[in-house]
C-alpha cells in the first residue's frame, strides 16, 4: 500500500482554484500520466493506465501525454505501433468538458507524433487544427513561453513534439530518445527525464535513480526551467507494471515515489505517472500537496476525492 497523504475538503478535480494566480507552472508540481490514453488494451507490455481520461483530469492529473499517429488525415491515438481505438477528438471532447466545468483548472498537453503517417494528403501539423477547429470551446494557451497559471486557466498548454512551419505551442521536438536532457528558448526552458528503457526487473534500480536525482536536483524557480520527470519505465524482462509496481524481489518505482515524497518539501516539477490510479490515486495526492507554497492566502490546504 502506498502511503498517502490525509483526506479533507478541497476536491482532486478543482486543486489548481487554490492556487495563486502569479506563479509560473514552472514552479508548480503537476501531477501527469505516461501514455495517458494506453488503458483500453489489455497487453501488459502496453497498457500504462487503467483509469479513462475523464477520471484521470477529475482526480487531480494536469499533464496529458497524448500519441498521435497521422492516418487518412486524422489522429489515432497509438502508443508505439500499437492504436487504443481511440481519436484525438475523443481526447479532445474529454477535455473540453472537462474544462467547461472547472475552468479554474488548466491542462497541459503533449501532443507527439508518435508513428509514421499513412494515406496522408496534409501534413500533421494541418490536421491537428482541423481537430481544433472541431472543438471550438476548447481554448489554447499555444504561444512559446511558460505562462504563469492565471493565464492559462480553463485552457489546455500545448507541449509540442511535432514539427510545424509556423510557432505553435512550446517545441519540444528536439527531444531525444531515452534520455536525461535539457531544451533551452528565449522563453521556455527544460530539464526532462525520459529515461523509458528498464530491460529487466532489476534495472529497476538506475531508473529509480535517474528519477530520483531530478527530484532533489530541481532547478530554483529563479531560473525558470521546468523539469519533467517520466516515472515510467518498459522492457522485455520488466513491463509498465513491474516497473511501477514491483514483482515481489525488486522495489517498484511507485513505492520508492511515495517515500521520496514524504521528505520533500517545495516544487518537484511534472511527474508522470503509469498506473496513476493506483491506492485510491495516492501519488496523485501526494504530488498535489506539493504545491502548498504556492496557494492563494486562505486557500484550503487538505485534499478529499472528487
Amino acid at each position: 500500500m502506498i502511503p498517502s497523504r490525509p483526506e479533507a475538503s478541497t476536491p482532486l478535480a478543482d486543486w489548481m482554484s487554490a492556487l495563486d494566480d502569479a506563479w509560473p507552472l514552472a514552479t508548480l508540481t503537476l501531477p501527469g500520466s505516461h501514455d495517458t490514453c494506453a488503458y483500453t488494451v489489455d497487453d501488459p507490455l502496453v497498457r500504462t493506465q487503467r483509469a479513462p481520461l475523464d477520471a484521470q483530469l477529475a482526480h487531480g492529473v494536469r499533464l496529458l501525454d497524448i500519441r498521435c499517429r497521422h492516418r487518412c488525415d486524422t489522429f489515432d491515438i497509438h502508443h508505439g505501433g500499437i492504436a487504443l481505438g481511440m481519436s484525438f477528438d475523443d481526447v479532445l471532447a474529454d477535455c473540453t468538458r472537462f474544462l467547461d466545468a472547472h475552468p479554474r483548472e488548466c491542462i497541459v498537453m503533449s501532443v507527439k507524433d508518435e508513428w509514421p503517417a499513412h494515406a496522408c494528403t496534409r501534413g500533421f501539423e494541418a490536421t491537428f487544427d482541423a481537430h481544433c477547429a472541431r472543438h471550438p470551446r476548447l481554448r489554447w494557451h499555444a504561444g512559446g513561453a511558460l505562462p504563469a497559471l492565471g493565464a492559462v486557466r480553463g485552457a489546455v498548454v500545448l507541449l509540442r513534439r511535432f514539427r510545424s512551419r509556423r510557432p505553435l505551442g512550446i517545441d519540444l521536438t528536439a527531444w531525444p530518445d531515452n534520455a536525461t536532457f535539457t531544451i533551452d528558448h528565449p522563453d521556455a526552458a527544460f530539464v526532462i527525464q525520459d529515461e523509458y528503457r528498464v530491460p529487466v526487473a532489476g534495472s529497476i534500480n538506475y531508473k529509480w535513480r535517474v528519477i530520483d536525482a531530478l527530484l532533489t536536483g530541481m532547478p530554483s524557480p529563479e531560473s525558470g526551467r521546468w523539469a519533467i520527470n517520466f516515472c515510467s519505465g518498459t522492457g522485455m524482462g520488466a513491463n509498465p507494471s513491474v516497473v511501477a509496481r514491483g514483482d515481489g524481489r525488486v522495489q517498484g518505482i511507485q513505492a520508492r515515489l511515495a517515500e521520496r515524497l514524504r521528505e520533500l518539501r517545495g516544487p518537484c516539477g511534472a511527474v508522470l505517472l503509469d498506473f496513476c490510479d493506483d491506492d485510491d490515486w495516492a501519488l496523485v495526492r501526494a504530488l498535489v500537496e506539493c504545491n502548498e507554497h504556492v496557494r492563494e492566502p486562505g486557500g484550503s490546504r487538505r485534499l478529499s476525492g472528487y
